[in-house]
């Protein structure tokens, strides 16, 4: 393997420290398989696995010495690192996943300033990160200095700029990502008589959490009789995907919804007690880019009107996305 370093001459001005990152190129037998190419791939492709809060990450360019990740949308060697690996001789393989520390590999989290964590958190900003072993050294030659990959500069270089270290996309490859495993809700607005509902964001899964206010003159139980989630923008029987009635044994037939059983909150597809499900919530929960209406009733509803003016009744709409 041979080895050549490469410095700008003249003398630094002002601003700009040119950080010398020695180059390194493989000799190549005559007999070998592959036809040789002239300098190295750019680090690219960086695949980080959607859906995920321990995502497994790829990327094209050949193995590196550290990978990083960062909450935020900055790289550094501080306390918002939660994920340090480091092997000598670009010997960080891909595939990697977060949170698992391949063989051969170091873990640098604490050593390097950061804090752990097990797992990425729903609706939170994240940076993450490769550096070859160059690259590597330059990072910790300025310690506490943001870095970046500048593609205006030539393979094999690295300027510091207020404060920021900047270098070649050879060497260096970030991708800022906000972890988006659920659904998020928007444009959430509530009408009728009965109540004001409220829909929290999903955080765990695509089963939202959704309570009620009671605001309807001479109502003074805050329980409700009956609920319902529709896949429209009104209520629309053929598109119900979750509904549910208290459920009374006082004669020959069962009473439904005559009956206040439900308080809040309620988590999407939760049971009840004293209740039938009478279409049951999938279990994928929400989808991404629909618009739903979202009811609730109490036992002094007529169990027939669906509108803003009717009694005892309360209902929401809001979109996914």
């Amino acid at each position: 393997m041979a080895s050549k370093i490469f410095s700008l001459g003249g003398k630094p001005s002002g601003r700009d420290l040119v950080v010398l990152i020695g180059l390194f190129f493989a000799c190549r037998k005559n007999d070998a398989p592959l036809a040789p190419y002239a300098g190295r791939p750019e680090l690219s492709g960086f695949q980080i696995e959607a859906g995920s809060f321990a995502p497994k990450m790829t990327w094209i360019g050949g193995y590196v010495s550290a990978l990083g990740v960062n909450r935020g949308s900055r790289a550094a060697l501080d306390s918002t690192l939660i994920w340090l690996i480091h092997a000598q001789g670009d010997g960080v393989r891909f595939p990697v996943q977060f949170g698992t520390l391949p063989a051969g590999v170091e873990d640098l989290t604490l050593s390097s300033g950061g804090i752990p964590e097990d797992s990425l958190t729903e609706d939170n900003p994240y940076t993450f990160w490769l550096l070859k072993e160059t690259a590597w050294e330059a990072v910790l030659q300025n310690p506490g200095k943001d870095w970046l990959a500048d593609p205006q500069l030539p393979e094999g270089t690295a300027v510091l700029r207020d404060d920021t270290l900047h270098m070649d996309p050879y060497q260096c490859l970030m991708q800022n990502r906000m972890l988006d495993v659920y659904v998020n809700i928007r444009d959430f607005k509530t009408f009728g008589r009965l109540a004001i509902l409220q829909l929290g964001e999903p955080k765990t899964s695509n089963h939202p959490v959704f309570s009620w206010t009671i605001q309807q003159a001479g109502v003074t139980d805050t329980l409700v009789a009956a609920l319902g989630l529709v896949k429209a923008d009104s209520y629309k029987p053929d598109k119900l995907v979750w509904e549910v009635w208290s459920e009374e044994q006082t004669g020959a037939a069962p009473v439904y919804g005559k009956k206040n059983v439900i308080s809040a909150p309620v988590r999407f597809g939760q049971t009840f007690p004293e209740t039938r499900a009478f279409t049951e919530y999938p279990e994928q929960g929400l989808e991404r880019n629909k618009t739903y209406y979202l009811w609730i009733a109490s036992s002094g509803w007529d169990g027939l009107k669906h509108s803003r003016a009717a009694n005892f009744y309360a209902y929401a709409s809001f979109n996914t996305w």
